[in-house]
């Protein structure tokens, strides 16, 4: 047996009484919590920090690795979509593999031990067999126009299929409200709903989807002419990019990511059974503001966080997400329970992760929480 100690103990959840003592067995499955009276004390590994569960990266795009510092920073939305389209395929196949498998190992040091990570093909569904890490894989699509629906679908499904033939966790996912339309959304949510699966959508991540939601002139008409596409035909009158999908998801797991742009509005709209992730560094990198966490919390506590992917960060470290929202709110618990237990419960995966699961190995950490900033000291198992 295993038996540690620190000067706190977080459990995915909330603080355990102070001297509470983490009982392992030899493969650090876990086994309970106990009093240090009843374990001898030369056998107690006592560590300095904050242990917790191994982290949840509710969001990732690991096919985007060999993109990393690619695009210039700050440059806001749309120059980010168009170097993104442009530009995702300047490496050799080999050469962004080998960026994925990296990018896999870096997050597996950062301490993340389960991951939603959106893929638009293949390309990655090797790397994550072969990884330490749980994948959750959201195979995204995209189809403004209605009449692409069922042969969108019809893609996506091949691809959740082979997953399933190389044993990974998948669904499908939308890709966000300005490149899919209402009846592809609702078609996905349907279909997740069918094994009970989550769904993960981009949410007001730039103010020019609401505007483009609204049907107001904005950078994604340029966009749409960036790709030669004729979207004459779009005309949408929906309060914001939220409004325009929010009533088509169903009553089961989903994801909103990023949330940039979310007014109380937006935020009080919602019924559906939402976790909103929040990629802090993404949306500095892209457009360097981030959502409002005063109103977001007044509506809200099931926060999650994701890395989005290293052509929008520095690194895949997730802990840096959730110290930006500790910075600017002072929610501790809540930053700490965003990184492990909410994460998981948005993926389905709350009886894998998040916690301490008896007869799991669902990792552990060795993190500091001083002066409003979080930062990992070790991966303890």
């Amino acid at each position: 047996m295993r038996y540690l100690s620190a000067n706190s103990i977080f459990n995915g959840k909330e603080f355990l009484k102070e001297g509470a003592i983490l009982v392992l067995d030899e493969n650090d499955h876990f086994v309970e919590i106990t009093d240090p009276s009843k374990v001898e004390s030369s056998s107690i590994e006592h560590h300095k920090g904050t242990i917790t569960p191994g982290f949840v990266n509710a969001h990732c795009h690991l096919e985007l690795s060999h993109m990393h510092q690619m695009i210039p920073e700050k440059k806001g939305f749309l120059d980010f979509a168009k170097n993104i389209m442009s530009r995702r395929n300047s490496a050799t196949l080999e050469q962004m593999i080998e960026a994925a498998t990296q990018a896999d190992l870096q997050m597996q040091q950062n301490g993340i031990v389960a991951v939603g990570d959106i893929s638009n093909i293949d390309l990655t569904f090797e790397v994550k067999k072969q990884s330490k890490i749980f994948y959750h894989t959201f195979i995204e699509l995209l189809g403004l126009d209605p009449a692409k629906t069922v042969p969108m679908l019809y893609y996506g499904i091949g691809l959740v299929n082979k997953l399933k033939a190389l044993d990974l966790s998948g669904s499908l996912a939308p890709h966000a409200p300005y490149s899919c339309s209402t009846k592809l959304i609702k078609a996905i949510a349907d279909e997740n709903a069918k094994t009970n699966s989550p769904t993960s959508i981009h949410n007001q991540e730039s103010e020019e989807e609401n505007k483009f939601m609204r049907g107001e002139k904005s950078d994604f008409n340029d966009l749409y002419d960036f790709l030669s596409l004729d979207i004459s035909w779009f005309k949408p009158k929906f309060k914001s990019g939220l409004d325009a999908y929010i009533k088509e998801l169903n009553s089961g797991k989903n994801i909103l990511v990023h949330n940039t742009f979310s007014s109380e509005d937006d935020l009080r709209s919602v019924h559906a059974n939402v976790f909103w992730c929040l990629c802090p560094s993404a949306n500095l990198y892209i457009e360097d503001t981030l959502p409002n966490y005063d109103h977001l919390l007044k509506n809200t506590q099931q926060i999650c966080f994701g890395t989005d992917s290293l052509a929008s960060n520095s690194d895949l470290n997730l802990i840096k997400e959730a110290a930006i929202f500790y910075s600017k709110t002072g929610e501790l618990e809540l930053s700490l329970k965003g990184l492990t237990f909410n994460g998981a419960k948005a993926l389905g995966l709350e009886d894998k992760f998040g916690s301490f699961i008896k007869g799991k190995n669902a990792g552990l950490n060795l993190i500091t929480n001083d002066n409003k900033d979080l930062k990992l000291i070790k991966v303890l198992c």
